[in-house]
């Protein structure tokens, strides 16, 4: 998931500079941010979901073992999942400025647009 959003975030500055060849790097990275958020929503609610549903079965064992709910909270099991799910998302969101970021000063210091991986004839 990581990946594909990054790929489509460099995409759509190279997309948009080719598209507006006088647009600086930083309206290019806001314009690319506006594509981004819908990126990082659409990707947090896809781990929400994941989670949500790969939680289930423990929830259950949890529930039928009859545990308080401090218990289950701070069992080892339950507080790893809790840090994955944590590093997770912030690794997600924070990839989205810094690919446009990178992506939007990339693109202006190449000497013509050429998208990434294009074929160069």
């Amino acid at each position: 998931m990581l990946n594909d959003v990054t790929v489509t975030q460099a995409s759509a500055v190279w997309t948009m500079a080719e598209t507006d060849p006088t647009a600086t790097p930083r309206q290019l990275f806001a314009l690319g941010m506006r594509i981004g958020r819908d990126h990082i929503a659409s990707a947090v609610y896809t781990l929400v979901l994941a989670y949500a549903g790969s939680a289930l079965p423990i929830m259950l064992l949890f529930t039928l073992s009859q545990q308080s709910l401090g218990t289950v909270l701070t069992s080892d099991q339950v507080a790893v999942e809790l840090i994955r799910s944590l590093v997770g998302a912030i690794a997600l969101v924070l990839s989205v400025p810094i690919t446009t970021a990178v992506a939007a000063a990339v693109v202006r210091s190449t000497s013509a647009l050429r998208r990434p991986g294009a074929h160069r004839g």
